[in-house]
Order: structure tokens, then sequence, then C-alpha cells
């Protein structure tokens, strides 16, 4: 093998190969720079990414403690228990005995018309009568005393149920809140896990790149040294 055959006989010193070093180093330092450039886009991508993350549902997350202490201070709703306190008594016909003696008093007149006042039947008939009017009052009586009864407790009913509507509502709406919170802070994790996989990734192609820039440099440089070298024999 000639020396010709080893490097250029014209480049005796080796003055050409340095200027293709050179280029070749610039064209690696070019392509390192580049790759920088777009690194520095993907991280202004990524904050990008994760500043827009944090507007749409930052707001949302941070509620989140204050809507779970309002579901937990939530009173539970409680009617209590129905309660009457009047009895047949209170729905006693105040004309009742008024009405007893007046029908009383016409028996007595009849059969005092009729000259037969002091006989068994008229008896009979006087006890037989204030029975069964006295009967008729208290079923009277007790007929009001269930109607009464029965409008109070549809009316605690009614309230009972639109006091426990409303605290359903409550309930529905504070759950409700505390959902939509703890969604946002999921996307919110979801987002942050994403933005630091992407940091992640980026720095290994950083690193990889740079490890590239390196090793290019290193070659070229080695050549340098190599064809000196050769040059020296």
């Amino acid at each position: 093998m000639g020396l010709g055959d080893i490097f250029d006989p014209g480049d005796v010193f080796g003055f050409q190969q340095d200027d293709r070093i050179a280029k070749a180093n610039a064209a690696a330092k070019q392509a390192y720079d580049k790759s920088m450039e777009t690194s520095d886009a993907n991280r202004a991508l990524y904050n990008q990414y994760y500043n827009k993350m944090n507007q749409t549902y930052g707001d949302t997350a941070g509620k989140y403690g204050d809507y779970l202490s309002d579901l937990e201070n939530l009173e539970v709703y409680d009617p209590g228990q129905f309660s009457y306190d009047k009895d047949v008594n209170d729905f006693y016909s105040k004309a009742a005995n008024q009405r007893i003696n007046n029908a009383m008093n016409a028996i007595t007149n009849s059969r005092a018309n009729a000259g037969n006042m002091f006989t068994s039947d008229y008896a009979n008939e006087m006890a037989a009568k204030q029975q069964a009017l006295a009967s008729e009052e208290w079923d009277k009586a007790y007929d009001r005393y269930n109607q009464d009864r029965a409008m109070a407790l549809n009316e605690f009913s009614t309230n009972a149920n639109l006091g426990n509507q409303r605290y359903q509502n409550q309930f529905n709406k504070s759950n409700t809140l505390l959902g939509q919170a703890s969604n946002a802070q999921d996307n919110l994790s979801n987002a942050y896990g994403n933005y630091m996989t992407n940091l992640a990734s980026q720095n290994n192609t950083d690193a990889q790149n740079y490890a590239n820039y390196v090793q290019a440099q290193a070659a070229n440089n080695l050549s340098k040294k190599g064809l000196i070298g050769r040059i020296l024999g």
C-alpha cells in the first residue's frame, strides 16, 4: 500500500482534512442546536397544556375540601314523631245535652197529653231515646275526632315530606358538587402525570441528542488525530 492510499498527497499536512472535520463538527453542533430548539418548543407546549388544564379544572378542584365539609356537616333531616293531644271529648257537641233535654221534654209532653206519663213504657221510651241520642252524639264526636286527627296527620306528613325533599335537594347538590370537584382533581392529576411523563421523555431525548453530539465530535477529533499520526508515520 502506498502513501497515496492513506491520504491525499496534495494535502501533506492535512489542511483539507481539518476543514472537513471542522465542517463535520459544525454540522453536528447545528443538529444539536436544532434538537434543543425543538426541545424548548416541546417544553413550552407541555407547559401550555398543563396551564390550560389548571385554568379549566383548578378552581373546581380547589373547592373539594369545602364541598366535602358541606356534605359531612349536612344535618340529616328528622321530622320527629307525630303527636296528637286531643280526644273524642274535645269534639263532643256542647249543644248535645240541650238536644237530649229537648227530646226528653217532647216525650214527656206527649205522654202527659196522652195521660199515660207514669207507665213503664214511658220510662223505657225515655231511657231508649236518651241512650240513642247520646250514642248518636258520641258517634258524631268520634267522626269529627277522626277527621281532625287525619287532617293533623296529613299536615305533619306534608311538612315532613317537604323537609325531607329540601334535605334531599341539598344532599344531591352537595354530592354533585363534590363529584365534580373529585373529577376535576382526577383530571388535574392525570394532566400532571402526562406533563411529568412528557418532561421525562423530553429529558431522555435531550440527553440522547447531547450524547450523539459529543460522540460525533469525539469521532471527528479522533479521525483528525489519526490523520496526524499517519502523516508523522
